[in-house]
């Protein structure tokens, strides 16, 4: 079976999966109401696509929010600065997971740039979802300013505070627009990119070096 895009023909969402999803969750609309989504990119060039994306130069990220006693956390490689005065970053979140669910109700969330070694952090929170499993058991985390949990080995955190003004959605993902509230070194040194991430993970499946877990 193969994924495809699902475009909702009420609001315009977009979701990926096997089958439409049973209701809209930007809209709440009936499944019925979903149709494919054309492709832009023909199948056979996919893989070329999404193998060269992978060279653009992104950080790796634990994005971190929290509703009340419910807090969650993921892996995200689209974090950005988008002005200098005021500060302010952009993040794109999956409609589906379930640390969009929060930030959509907090309007709040916490950003750990991972280091260079952190292999393992993208690992736990990038590969299952926070509603089948506490991703944060064992793993040295503080309360932000914000109430977010940060990342106490990270190279640096910023906490943010969503513009909702200035955000939008984007088909499988909302672009978070946020004003940046705190912020500052921990550990330092190098940060983890998207493109090392995957070059470690390509010499694994070839019994190659490993990383350190």
């Amino acid at each position: 079976m193969v994924t495809q895009n699902w475009k909702c023909s009420i609001c315009g969402h977009v979701s990926v999966g096997v089958f439409p999803p049973e209701k809209c969750p930007k809209c709440g609309a009936a499944r019925d109401a979903f149709t494919k989504s054309e492709l832009l990119i023909p199948p056979e060039r996919l893989d070329d696509v999404i193998h060269t994306c992978w060279k653009v130069t992104y950080g790796l990220y634990l994005v971190c929010s929290r509703d009340g006693d419910r807090v969650n956390g993921q892996v995200c490689n689209t974090i950005f600065q988008v002005t200098a005065d005021p500060p302010r970053i952009a993040a794109a979140i999956n409609h589906d997971n379930y640390t969009h669910e929060l930030i959509e109700k907090s309007g709040v969330f916490a950003v750990s740039i991972l280091g260079s070694e952190d292999h393992r952090m993208v690992r736990r929170f990038g590969y299952r979802s926070g509603r089948e499993f506490d991703k944060f058991k064992g793993v040295p985390f503080r309360e932000g300013e914000n109430g977010c949990p940060v990342y106490e080995r990270a190279v640096g955190y910023l906490e943010c505070s969503v513009d909702r003004s200035l955000s939008a959605d984007v088909g499988t993902h909302e672009l978070f627009v946020c004003d940046l509230t705190g912020g500052g070194l921990i550990e330092g040194g190098e940060p983890l990119t998207y493109a090392h991430y995957h070059e470690v993970r390509a010499a694994e499946r070839q019994g190659g070096s490993k990383t350190q877990d």
